[in-house]
């Protein structure tokens, strides 16, 4: 496990942010339990919205939808045909994923000032590049050595 870099702030349990983030969390984890259930598919399958998602090559989702994917893959990953019969379906699974703004982390840590994040256990760290560009109340400065503490205790 990598560590950030300092300085560190962990985004507050109380803030809207963090219980948005988490609330999609969970219902990303629902939306594959019922996609496994569903198509009987644990690898291979992903997405980026509603409007985009696909199988990547050489997985048991490839094989299983390979009649309903793009023949031109980017990458390894072929998307599904806005024609296909499973289309419409598995939209409506991801519909059900609670969004969050791309660009909240950015709007509260500053723009391009975010040098990584991480989850340990149900707490959310930011390593920033400068202090000076930290606005609202939804984050809180910690400590270095405090969040290497947290690193130690996820560790053991």
């Amino acid at each position: 496990m990598q560590t950030l870099d300092a300085p560190i702030y962990e985004i507050n349990q109380d803030s809207e942010w963090y219980k948005s983030a988490l609330k999609r969390s969970e219902d990303i984890n629902k939306f594959f339990m019922k996609f496994e259930e569903k198509y009987g598919i644990k690898e291979g399958f992903s997405f980026y919205h509603s409007e985009y998602f696909g199988v990547y090559e050489g997985t048991e989702a490839h094989d299983f939808f390979k009649g309903e994917i793009l023949k031109n893959p980017k990458d390894g990953f072929y998307p599904f045909k806005k024609r296909s019969k499973y289309f419409d379906e598995i939209k409506s699974l991801i519909e059900d994923i609670e969004d969050v703004s791309p660009f909240k982390a950015h709007d509260v840590l500053g723009l391009n000032n975010i040098s990584g994040s991480q989850w340990l256990g149900d707490r959310w760290f930011f390593g920033v590049k400068h202090k000076k560009y930290i606005k609202g109340d939804e984050v809180t400065s910690v400590d270095y050595k405090e969040y290497l503490k947290a690193v130690m205790n996820e560790l053991d």
